[in-house]
């Protein structure tokens, strides 16, 4: 039953890491030194939309969790696959932008050990499985409507729906917010909820970093990573925090100053989160990038590959 409610978790935050909102909090920037760039020119990072515009990603989010228990292991694995959609209602002349965020679908799937399937699709599914009813009401409403800075920084959001968020993710990529040139650092401080097992909330600090590691043909390529403040020795709650976490690359178009690909890769080991003979082996992708209109779901394929 562990693994089911930690994997339905990771289902979930596939939907709740295109609904969850950016922190408001400044970007700091700083000039990280690194011997092997020569780029010394400087770049303007920023989203620029037309009023009117509709913006689709598709967003696949792969997880597979591996636990032992005193010997006896269970696998789970889960597929979400959706539509995030952004349509464009103004733009101002400071490049600040205002638009309504919505999910137009949503294709899930869950095996568990000597469990049945489970699977969902909003649009062939009239009812959904049970622990999906969230998901199901989110799906083709309007979820908030959002006005940023031209640098991806929230300055305002309504939400108009009820939606599923543990707290994972952003909504819009934080950009910094003045020219940079390749190698240079800023973060973005964020938190991190973790239900304890007496029902209350634990609080965790959480920072995420970024890099500009180069600039191609007018393709930005950003790293990310998680990186925890607040210290956590409870390997319960590591095995939580772990499905919170992200690492992996961003690729940013400049000129059209929108994004053309993001992936994160995690694989991460949790010793004793259910008691002093147990392990939790904890792999995970998520990819999102520009499409047409409705993501297009496919087969259970290849595990995520285990990356750090």
């Amino acid at each position: 039953m562990r693994t089911y409610l930690l994997t339905l978790t990771a289902v979930l935050s596939g939907l709740s890491l295109i609904g969850t909102g950016l922190a408001q909090e400044a970007v700091s920037s700083q000039s990280a030194p690194a011997k092997t760039i020569t780029d010394t020119e400087l770049y303007d990072l920023a989203y620029k939309f037309r009023p009117e515009q509709t913006f689709h990603t598709k967003v696949v989010h792969l997880v597979t969790v591996e636990t032992t228990i005193r010997g006896a292991t269970q696998v789970a694995k889960t597929r979400s696959v959706s539509t995030k959609t952004w349509k464009i209602l103004s733009v101002a002349e400071d490049g600040k932008t205002t638009f309504v965020h919505s999910v137009d679908h949503v294709d899930m799937w869950q095996s568990v050990t000597g469990r049945q399937e489970v699977k969902y699709n909003s649009e062939t599914d009239k009812t959904p499985p049970p622990g999906y009813e969230l998901v199901a009401t989110s799906v083709g409403v309007p979820l908030a409507t959002v006005t940023m800075d031209r640098h991806g920084r929230v300055l305002e959001r309504k939400n108009t729906h009820s939606q599923f968020n543990p707290g994972i993710g952003e909504l819009t990529i934080p950009l910094p917010q003045q020219k940079v040139k390749v190698g240079t650092k800023w973060s973005m401080p964020d938190e991190v909820r973790l239900k304890q097992d007496n029902g209350q909330v634990k609080k965790i600090q959480v920072s995420q970093v970024y890099r500009l590691l180069k600039v191609e043909t007018g393709v930005a390529t950003i790293s990310m990573e998680t990186q925890v403040i607040t210290p956590v020795d409870d390997p319960k709650l590591k095995s939580e925090l772990v499905q919170r976490l992200q690492r992996g690359t961003i690729k940013f178009d400049l000129d059209a100053g929108r994004l053309l690909h993001k992936q994160m890769d995690m694989s991460e080991t949790v010793l004793g989160f259910n008691g002093a003979d147990s392990q939790m082996e904890y792999l995970a992708r998520f990819t999102e990038e520009p499409t047409a209109g409705h993501a297009t779901a496919e087969l259970p394929g290849k595990e995520p590959a285990k990356s750090r």
